[in-house]
């Protein structure tokens, strides 16, 4: 068990006051990564998406119309 665990557990850990800025390389990364996963699921997944019910919207209605 590590001291710094033990101390956070007896409520002398450090608080958040403590902890220092985040670096503008995280932030950089993770814009960027949250920027790619809403490109791929908006402009790749989406019309994927719409193309699959589409066409089991077309499916389902020649079904229907067969009978």
């Amino acid at each position: 068990m590590s001291s710094l665990a033990a101390a956070a557990r007896a409520g002398r850990g450090r608080s958040l006051a403590e902890k220092g800025s985040v670096p503008l390389r995280y932030w950089i990364l993770w814009s960027t990564i949250l920027g790619a996963a809403v490109f791929v699921f908006y402009v790749l997944l989406t019309p994927i998406w719409l193309g699959i019910r589409a066409a089991a919207w077309v499916a389902e209605f020649r079904a229907r119309r067969a009978r």
